[in-house]
């Protein structure tokens, strides 16, 4: 298999166009919390996705929801679970190795295609979006720790820069490193673009929350009034641990969709 390591580290500038833009990551193969939260963003009139990686790797339907990625068009990133069925080394445990190897071993041509045109880097005028870091993207480094917060504001020319990896949604400002952990929102929480700092937005995981609530996370990336919208969509997670189980995946990645952990 030729790996996506023969691309350049970082994709080119795309150019960004005033829109509402939905921000998805951490998909993992989760397809009932991805299909909820499309449904989900069709009423809030959006434009465009993005996606920022990780659309494998844990749960059962890779096939389903590569298909939907390439039925919206959505610009892809490259995560670490992407980049480990591609055969590029990646640490991962046993656990999450199992994943890996019965992913490659049931994905279509077709989804393996999608995997391998995968860039690390996408820019869209000041915006950037990755799915762990914009300098090193390939050392899967968390941005919510303050050495790599630190790192991508200061290796990184972009105003507003979306991360995945770290499965927890955030807002980060360059002013003091203010942070917000957004935690079980019951409804949308909007934080809004800064005049003059620089800003940190992960959107969080639709696939394997890790915040302690299971809904399916997400946001929108509203240009034209200069705001980001963060949303939790409940959807049917016994369905999609049911599917863990029958496809033979460890037990594990089932039991944590209900603790969102």
């Amino acid at each position: 298999m030729t790996p996506a390591a023969g691309r350049p580290g970082v994709g080119g500038d795309h150019g960004e166009i005033p829109m509402r833009t939905a921000v998805l990551s951490d998909i993992h193969a989760n397809l009932e919390a991805f299909e909820a939260v499309l449904s989900h963003a069709k009423t809030r009139e959006v434009d465009d996705y993005v996606s920022l990686g990780d659309v494998v790797g844990y749960g059962a339907s890779p096939n389903e929801c590569i298909e939907i990625l390439r039925s919206i068009s959505c610009l892809s990133l490259l995560g670490n679970h992407d980049a480990a069925v591609l055969d590029i080394p990646i640490n991962m445990n046993q656990d999450g190795r199992k994943v890996i190897n019965w992913t490659r071993e049931h994905l279509s041509r077709a989804s393996l295609a999608y995997l391998l045109q995968m860039e690390d880097v996408i820019h869209r005028g000041k915006v950037s979006y990755c799915h762990s870091n914009p300098y090193r993207p390939r050392n899967w480094y968390y941005v919510s720790e303050k050495t790599y917060i630190t790192s991508s504001f200061a290796r990184s020319k972009a105003k507003i820069l979306f991360v995945g990896h770290t499965h927890v949604p955030l807002a980060i400002t360059r002013r003091n490193f203010f942070c917000v952990y957004l935690r079980s929102p019951e409804h949308a929480t909007v934080v809004p673009i800064a005049d003059r700092n620089r800003q940190i937005f992960n959107s969080g995981s639709i696939g394997q929350p890790r915040d302690g609530d299971p809904r399916a996370s997400y946001l929108i990336y509203d240009s034209l009034n200069s705001r980001i919208e963060f949303y939790r969509i409940s959807y049917n997670i016994g369905r999609a641990a049911e599917k863990i189980l029958q496809a033979g995946l460890p037990e594990v990645f089932a039991q944590r969709l209900f603790s969102g952990l």
